[in-house]
Order: structure tokens, then C-alpha cells, then sequence
């Protein structure tokens, strides 16, 4: 008989501990810094068509192409920087991995920041302008991630985007050309000081072999994002697809892209998204997501965490 009536209560007590561990998890702090866990992995292999994710709910709409203002900079296998360009008069920051995206380090960048050239997890010089001169184009160098970009120099020999001009890109030879006629350049992806590629906001990718005289079209990538160049022809270029909710990585070889990528998962944001290679890995960027890979034809994978920005 006392048995009976103590079940009950037992019960009860049960259910109000579960409730307590519910609520403590609902209510748990965020993390302290301004990076968080990366979102879900890739949805189809590469070479495949990509299909939406059979568990995405609400409407997707794919970013429309625009001139890169966050991108990726690989410098190998566990080391990238993640720039965000910000203005001549308010400079945004870099964020630098060295453990392939578990943590990263936050600092500012010197000016509005449209090219980043890294050789370590510490080292690297920055392409842009910053509002001492009227946001005319200067180079910075920092051999401590960041934390000192020093008073700026000489950037006439540097390849970038203008950072006043979205149609405007300088060559290594200081001089101001438009590859892409009268349309925006979304990415630059240089190989040397002759050899670079664009993307063009209609789709196209234009490459100069002769210092940036010439820009003869390579092929057409409807709704591409994002483009980068390795030697030898082999490359990727990021596109959207309404049919893929994130962003459809596309392998190119010999200087020509496959006619299927791999639609990974994420949620990309207009301007924010970016690939870049380095001799033994590639990166990609969707709006603060990360993803890397082995190879252009993939697979890529999440990092840990994601770059914020």
C-alpha cells in the first residue's frame, strides 16, 4: 500500500529534474568571442547535380553575383585569413586560422582591404586604401597576424581590385584597366605578375597571360560568386543554384569548368563568398562559413567553427 502511493511522487520528482536540464540547456550562455559552431556539411557529391537539402525548411534565395567585400585567403592545408574589406574611413578585420578553422584570431586591418597576400599564419601584406590619402592605393605588411600593419607603402606593383572602382582592377604593372568592359569585377585570381584571372558580373571569366593588356574569355558560369586559379588550368568557381541551398562548388580543369559541382550546404550572403587555394588545399567561404578541401572536385567539409564578420 505505501508502495502505491510513493510511485507517484517518485514520478513527479522525475519529470521536474528532466523540465530543470531542459531549461538549464535552453538558457545555456553563448560562446565568449564572436565565432560560432560551423552549420551542417555538404548535401551531394561532387559531380553530381545538386538537389535542395531534403531537411531545409522556409524560402531560400540564392545570393545575386557582387563585387567580393568578405573572401578566404589559402595559405595551406590548416592555415587561412578570412578579410573583411570595410571602407577607407572605417576598416573592418581579418580573422587568421591556424588549426584549419577549430579557433581564430581577430585583429583590424589597416585600410579597406580588397586583396590579402599571406605567406604563414603570421605573416602577410594588404591591398587596398585607407582614408589618410583620399582612399588612394597603398600596401601594407604585418609579421604578427595582424596586430601591426605598419604606415603603409608602395603598392604599384600589386594586383587588386580598385577599392573606389568595382569595374576597375590594377595590375602589377600600375596600371588601371577594365577586363570586364563595362560591367562590375566580382573576384580577381592572380597567378604572377602576368597572369590573372576575373570573374565579370554576367558570369564571365577573362584571363591576361601579358600583364593585364588583353582579357580574352575563358568560358561563362551563370550566377558564379566567387572564382580562384591554380596553375595549370585547374581552379574553382562558386556559383548560386536554385536548386541547391548554399553554394554550388564547380571544379575546373584545364582551364574549363565541369558541368556539375557539389552543392554545399550553408548560407551565403551576397558579396560573401569566396574560394581560394593554396599548393596543397582549397578553401571556401559562404557568409562567416568555412569549408575545405583536398581537391577542386571536393569534397568539402566544415570547419569546426566559422570566421565572423
Amino acid at each position: 500500500m505505501e508502495l502505491r502511493r510513493v510511485a507517484p511522487v517518485i514520478g513527479l520528482v522525475l519529470l521536474l529534474a528532466a523540465d530543470l536540464v531542459l531549461i538549464g540547456w535552453a538558457f545555456r550562455p553563448a560562446p565568449a568571442d564572436d565565432y560560432v559552431p560551423a552549420a551542417a556539411a555538404t548535401s551531394s557529391s561532387a559531380g553530381s547535380t545538386p538537389k535542395p537539402s531534403p531537411t531545409a525548411t522556409g524560402k531560400f534565395t540564392p545570393p545575386k553575383p557582387a563585387p567580393i567585400e568578405q573572401y578566404i585567403t589559402a595559405v595551406g592545408p590548416t592555415i587561412a585569413w578570412v578579410a573583411q574589406a570595410g571602407s577607407c574611413a572605417n576598416p573592418d578585420g581579418v580573422w587568421v586560422t591556424d588549426d584549419r578553422g577549430t579557433t581564430w584570431t581577430r585583429n583590424a586591418l589597416p585600410g579597406r582591404t580588397l586583396r590579402l597576400l599571406a605567406e604563414s599564419s603570421t605573416k602577410a601584406q594588404a591591398v587596398g586604401a585607407d582614408d589618410n590619402a583620399k582612399c588612394a592605393l597603398r600596401l601594407w605588411q604585418t609579421i604578427d597576424t595582424g596586430g601591426d600593419w605598419g604606415k603603409g607603402g608602395d603598392a604599384s606593383k600589386a594586383w587588386t581590385r580598385d577599392p573606389n572602382d568595382p569595374q576597375v582592377v590594377h595590375t602589377a604593372n600600375d596600371v588601371h584597366v577594365r577586363p570586364c568592359g563595362g560591367r562590375d569585377v566580382i573576384d580577381l585570381s592572380v597567378l604572377d605578375g602576368k597572369r590573372a584571372s576575373v570573374l565579370c558580373a554576367n558570369g564571365d571569366v577573362r584571363g591576361t597571360t601579358d600583364g593585364g593588356q588583353g582579357w580574352p574569355k575563358s568560358f561563362n558560369a551563370k550566377g558564379a560568386l566567387a572564382l580562384s586559379v591554380a596553375e595549370g588550368g585547374s581552379g574553382v568557381v562558386v556559383r548560386a543554384d536554385a536548386g541547391c541551398r548554399g553554394v554550388v562548388a564547380v571544379p575546373i580543369s584545364s582551364g574549363q569548368p565541369a558541368k556539375d559541382g557539389q552543392c554545399v550546404l550553408a548560407t551565403p550572403i551576397q558579396g560573401r563568398v569566396s574560394v581560394s587555394n593554396a599548393t596543397d588545399g582549397w578553401w571556401l567561404l559562404a557568409g562567416g562559413q568555412v569549408f575545405t578541401a583536398d581537391e577542386p572536385i571536393g569534397p568539402w567539409n566544415p570547419t569546426p567553427r566559422r570566421a565572423s564578420g
